[in-house]
């Protein structure tokens, strides 16, 4: 029995080889197939949008037993998001396979990978492609009623869309974010890598409809550069709910939401501009003047593009001049019940010029209005007399946070 036992192991060793087992009592198993393929992670992977996925994704393909399998034939091909793959293989190998190098699609969302072998169900890899810049949106206080949600949403995908290039992370530890606002009493302090804004939004009871809508800007800000790390955007519910049955609602919280990156409530920090307090204030960024031209606005933006004379200290020198650039969606005053808001290369141009990396290519269609070239407007003129200032609280920043998570406490900067 010895001579056979041995024999029987060289014989097993020789059929593994050509993928067939003989057991020892003289029973054949068959050859070895694959029985499942199984992906090599657990977490949904994550990535920049066009950017080569890293580290790429492994999966293994095992047989009943479990065991991995090696120079097993794969296909493994893109099945959604519109990504692309290089060098995917063709072959198992021992232990996790990689997938290859994965490039993500333009867009933020969802892409996914397959991968296939003869004969038994394909595995779906599916990663989450995000843009450079990452607005984490986070609710507290009241619940938010879905339509509403929906539109904070939109904001934070439209931003993450215009802003075209990561900023520092900063790790903080128990850091307060509570003493941005008594409403955020309860929430408690935060440690974590942040990256590269945190904007906590709240839909509570203030004064009721038509009152003030609500508040919006950074809170704390990097030390270096001075862009935003924590935001803050609280609204009255009542304001909010006749704004989205008369269809505004998507074109406000954007508004707001590019207050909390820094346009207008941080502009003064980074001495854009000129002339504060007066009939004449204006904008001195080069990228947001040069957006202006760039709209048709010549006769109205040589030197500067002018800001809003109107309002309290949370509408002028703030916004736009409303009077001048009209349904623009930087301005102080709200368009019309369905008149667009577009997002001009202007506003987009003020982010550069505070130190973002953007993408012009997303603004809208605009073009400064022909009659404003013609002479000055007022509010109130039969043209714009339906635009309603926005009853804004813009907030300025409290407080700084260094590389290493330090924060110091700022006095007014705007």
């Amino acid at each position: 029995m010895r001579p056979r036992q041995a024999a029987c192991v060289r014989a097993t060793a020789g059929a593994l080889a050509v993928a067939a087992l003989v057991g020892c009592k003289g029973e054949s198993t068959g050859p070895v197939r694959p029985s499942v393929i199984v992906a090599g992670f657990t977490a949904m992977p994550t990535g920049i949008v066009g950017q080569v996925l890293t580290p790429a994704p492994t999966f293994t393909v095992r047989n009943d037993k479990g065991t991995a399998l090696a120079d097993i034939p794969v296909s493994v091909t893109v099945s959604g998001g519109g990504g692309t793959l290089a060098n995917a293989p063709t072959k198992t190998v021992a232990g996790f396979t990689p997938v290859g190098q994965w490039t993500l699609g333009p867009t933020a969302g969802v892409n996914t990978l397959t991968v296939s072998v003869d004969g038994i169900a394909p595995l779906t890899i599916t990663a989450l492609g995000r843009t450079p810049y990452a607005v984490d949106l986070r609710f507290f206080g009241p619940p938010v009623a879905s339509g509403i949600e929906a539109a904070f949403q939109s904001a934070t995908t439209r931003v993450q869309s215009v802003v075209g290039g990561d900023v520092t992370d900063i790790a903080v530890t128990a850091l307060d974010v509570a003493a941005c606002d008594t409403l955020m009493r309860n929430i408690g302090p935060i440690t974590e890598t942040v990256d590269d804004l945190i904007v906590y939004a709240t839909v509570t009871t203030f004064d009721g409809p038509g009152g003030i809508l609500g508040s919006s800007g950074p809170c704390y800000v990097r030390e270096t550069g001075n862009i935003p790390l924590i935001g803050l955007m609280k609204f009255d519910s009542a304001d909010l709910q006749n704004l989205l049955n008369d269809g505004r609602l998507n074109s406000v919280i954007l508004h707001e939401m590019f207050h909390t990156l820094g346009i207008g409530t941080l502009w003064a920090t980074f001495g854009l501009v000129t002339n504060r307090g007066t009939d004449s204030t204006a904008y001195t960024g080069n990228q947001g003047n040069t957006g202006c031209l760039d709209h048709g606005g010549a006769n109205v933006c040589k030197p500067n593009a002018p800001l809003e004379t109107q309002g309290g200290v949370g509408t002028r020198d703030v916004h736009w001049r409303e009077t001048t650039f009209r349904t623009e969606l930087m301005t102080g005053f709200l368009s019309p019940v369905g008149v667009a808001s577009p997002l001009s290369r202007m506003s987009i141009g003020s982010l550069a010029d505070m130190g973002y990396t953007v993408n012009f290519s997303t603004a809208d269609s605009y073009t400064v209005p022909a009659a404003v070239t013609a002479g000055a407007v007022r509010v109130g003129d039969p043209d714009i007399r339906s635009a309603i200032r926005l009853g804004e609280l813009l907030l300025a920043p409290k407080f700084s946070v260094d590389a290493r998570g330090r924060v110091t406490r700022l006095a007014e900067m705007r």
